[in-house]
């Protein structure tokens, strides 16, 4: 599993800034995005790419009445409003977007950008099948370690401590990707803190005295 945090490791917007992709850009929009606000095509006549230059965005499905979050884009990620995906700034958020037909010009040119895109996609396609077999086979502590561990692992460092890592999400944010309430997250969070799995050392920075402890958790789950 992999932490449905940035979903490719390109920055797009660096990437695109390179002398060999001169122009690429030129065709985009800047758009902003107030906090809670959906990113929807009510004023469009079609479907757009963008680009995220800052903020984070929430991708997620809604189902009679539940919502099932499959990944949250980081500034650089590129994704399309072309899916049955509702796209929520999570923070006040910047865009550049361009039409779908006009992209698709631009990447006759450069073929590279849409092979980053490709990938990306499949991470969220990943992201689904995350959702669904943590919904039919897993409870929520188990999706909370996971969840956990996958980010340790992208984004952590060893010290003498354990695996250190940040986290910038707030409990809210950890709340919709594991698929339960802010209370419930809190709970549990707290819970391996007193178990001594998991220690916090900041608002953001995070250690995992012994991972391999914390491995042994999922194997211990139903």
């Amino acid at each position: 599993m992999y932490s449905k945090m940035k979903l490719s490791r390109f920055n797009m917007i660096e990437l695109l800034k390179k002398p060999k992709y001169e122009g690429f850009l030129s065709g985009f929009h800047c758009r902003q995005l107030a906090r809670g606000r959906l990113l929807d095509q009510a004023c469009h006549e079609e479907s757009e790419v963008f680009v995220l230059v800052s903020g984070r965005l929430r991708l997620y499905l809604s189902y009679e009445g539940r919502e099932f979050t499959l990944s949250f884009l980081e500034p650089g990620d590129i994704f399309s409003t072309h899916s049955r995906m509702l796209i929520q700034a999570a923070r006040e958020s910047t865009i550049l977007a361009i039409s779908v037909s006009r992209f698709r010009q631009e990447v006759v040119r450069f073929p590279e950008v849409s092979l980053v895109m490709t990938g990306i996609l499949g991470q969220v396609l990943a992201g689904t099948l995350d959702v669904i077999e943590g919904i039919i086979f897993h409870d929520v502590q188990y999706r909370l370690v996971e969840f956990l561990l996958a980010l340790a692992k992208e984004r952590g460092r060893d010290t003498n401590e354990g695996l250190a890592f940040e986290c910038d999400l707030n409990m809210e944010e950890i709340s919709l990707l594991i698929g339960t309430t802010r209370q419930t997250a809190s709970s549990l969070l707290n819970n391996l803190i007193k178990e001594g799995m998991l220690e916090r050392r900041s608002r953001r920075e995070f250690v995992i005295p012994d991972p391999s402890a914390m491995e042994a958790l999922l194997s211990q789950q139903p």
